[in-house]
């Protein structure tokens, strides 16, 4: 590779695939080519067959960007400069141009550049989007396929925030066209990235579809790709292996493009008027405990506990969005995602929990309530069949699910049915003996697998939230309670044998015991229950236990009482994934699975 274009960008220090694809088309362009580090997508026209059209095809995405821009002088600012080469053009058409990228080898790069090719007022920074801090408020923001690295509601929310009223935001990417089939996608399906545009206050002026342009360049790559395999492998440390994983990647993606999956899409939209008393968008990491205190304590007409909400959001586990009016947290949305079982096939839900609203703002009337904008945004951000979590599931109370169901956000699946077992009033004679079970010695990771796998295997026909000895772990011995005595597991002998054949998990409550949790193959329940009443009538206290009505039948003994407690198992129905009627009666949830006990 000539000497010249190392100098001006070192690819092997930009990240990967991005090294790569720089790299290649370095080798592929003159020596003196200054398009040589052009970082993007090109716009191929019918006739362009040859790699050699890729960098002409580059300079023509570029242009037509360009001309969707608000005229100059105009203040610009971009996000991802890559090369530099749309700030510099810009400078050199009279645009006030501040560029920001957190790859320092692109700022190394630009800074080299500028001293001999300096164009009007431009400024590089290396720095991320969402600490870039700046009193000024820019005419123009763009994006030139960096949105995807950032995340919507972050980057509507920053687009807000740093335009003037007026301000256009540009951006052109790659976007999720069709999510009809379950495959999860990083980029965002378009639809509800507009969707939360608009709530985040912006309004879409134009859209351009460009997928059929772009989609011939993966084809032409892969062509450079294998031309210049040898000289990859030595310029950037990467063997055959990847660069054949590379190639295959690239048909992936022009499959999904062909067929109208991904689509590379442009989109013009400005910043609409600010209104008084504006809500502005967050996520899980936006807000701290003192804020969210008095919102949980409001909602919930209960103390709120640290421990208990580190436990069950900390550590990046959980999913949230919240919604501040000025400046003061008044709603929540969150998650706590769960590895399930999906009819037999590894999957991932999110239990929706933690759904609050300041009193002065509580209203499920329409969509234009603090309740609907943060339900929604949250089910299109992680809920459905291209999201992260295939589905989501809760315990909302009766009157949240009725708003929720006539504003189209939920449905039905179920509902939790609890089961009183009457004491013994005289000894009997049980297959299975009880007996404490030390679930936090790391020994016992093999027996607590091997229960659950076949658990997993009796419900291959159902949906189940994975319960190996590490979610056991999380959910019980790092819950605050385990510390203090407040859950008890205990393991289920055979009499004859002493085999383990399940586990059962119990709590104080009311009085009596609540069955929480119970491991094992499904057709020992009834007998193990029986067991557990005799291990409870030592203590004279009752066994009491929660379970979804579709699987009520495996914990029914004679004589036991049903009750009602009014809490029904919702789907989303918002964003697209699995028919109600195919989740209808298939979940196997506990108490366990709730988020409060």
């Amino acid at each position: 590779m000539p000497s010249n274009t190392l100098i001006l960008m070192n690819f092997r220090l930009l990240p990967f695939p991005l090294n790569v694809y720089g790299q290649t088309l370095a080798l592929e362009c003159e020596p003196d080519d200054a398009q040589a580090a052009l970082l993007h997508f090109g716009l191929f026209d019918a006739a362009a067959v040859e790699p050699s059209d890729y960098c002409l095809a580059q300079l023509r995405a570029q242009a037509l960007l360009q001309s969707f821009l608000l005229p100059a002088p105009a203040s610009v600012l971009e996000w991802g400069f890559g090369s530099g080469a749309l700030a510099r053009s810009l400078g050199a058409l009279g645009y006030r141009v501040v560029a920001l990228s957190n790859t320092p080898e692109e700022l190394r790069h630009v800074t080299t550049v500028s001293h001999d090719r300096a164009v009007g007022d431009v400024q590089f920074h290396c720095a991320e989007f969402s600490q870039w801090q700046s009193a000024e408020r820019f005419d123009i923001l763009v994006l030139e396929q960096s949105a995807q690295y950032l995340d919507p509601l972050a980057l509507l929310t920053r687009a807000r925030e740093l335009l003037r009223p007026g301000g256009q935001l540009l951006i052109v990417d790659e976007f999720l066209l069709d999510d009809q089939r379950r495959a999860p996608e990083p980029r965002p399906l378009l639809a509800h990235f507009l969707q939360l545009a608009e709530r985040c206050g912006m309004v879409l002026e134009k859209q351009l579809q460009l997928g059929n342009e772009v989609a011939p360049g993966f084809k032409l790559f892969q062509e450079l790709l294998h031309k210049h395999r040898a000289a990859l492998g030595a310029a950037l440390k990467i063997d055959e292996v990847t660069v054949d994983a590379l190639s295959a990647a690239l048909d992936t993606l022009h499959g999904k493009f062909v067929d109208g999956r991904l689509g590379y899409t442009l989109l013009d939209l400005r910043c609409g008027p600010r209104s008084e008393h504006e809500v502005v968008y967050g996520s899980i990491d936006s807000f701290t405990d003192d804020e969210i205190k008095p919102v949980f304590e409001s909602s919930f007409d209960a103390l709120f506990d640290p421990a208990v909400w580190h436990w069950k959001y900390g550590n990046g586990r959980g999913r949230a969005v919240c919604a501040r009016i000025d400046g003061l947290l008044v709603g929540h949305y969150g998650g706590a995602p769960r590895d399930i079982r999906f009819f037999g096939e590894p999957d991932k839900a999110i239990q929706i929990c933690d759904v609050m609203v300041m009193p002065e703002y509580r209203s499920f009337a329409n969509r234009d309530t603090l309740f609907f904008k943060t339900a929604a945004t949250f089910l299109e951000q992680h809920i459905g069949n291209a999201a992260g979590h295939l589905l989501g599931f809760g315990f909302p109370n009766k009157r949240v699910l009725q708003m929720a169901q006539k504003l189209g956000l939920y449905e039905t699946t179920d509902s939790f049915v609890e089961l009183h077992y009457a004491p013994l009033t005289e000894p009997i004679l049980t297959e299975f003996v009880v007996a404490p079970f030390a679930l936090d010695d790391v020994g016992s990771r093999e027996k607590v697998d091997a229960l659950w796998e076949q658990m997993a295997h009796d419900l291959r026909a159902q949906i189940v939230g994975v319960r190996d000895h590490a979610y056991l772990l999380y959910r019980y011995c790092s819950h605050p309670l385990w510390a203090t005595g407040g859950y008890e597991c205990v393991a289920l002998r055979r009499r004859d044998s002493g085999v383990v054949s399940a586990l059962a998990i119990l709590k104080n409550h009311e009085g009596g015991r609540l069955l929480m949790d119970i491991i094992g193959p499904l057709d020992d329940i009834p007998a193990q229950l029986r067991a557990l009443l005799v291990y409870l009538s030592e203590s004279g206290a009752r066994l009491c236990c929660r379970i979804t009505s579709g699987q009520a039948h495996h914990f029914t003994l004679p004589g036991c009482e049903h009750r009602d407690i009014g809490i029904e198992i919702p789907c989303n129905i918002w964003t697209r994934g699995p028919q109600v009627d195919e989740l209808s009666g298939a979940w196997w949830l506990t108490t366990g699975d709730m988020d409060f006990l």
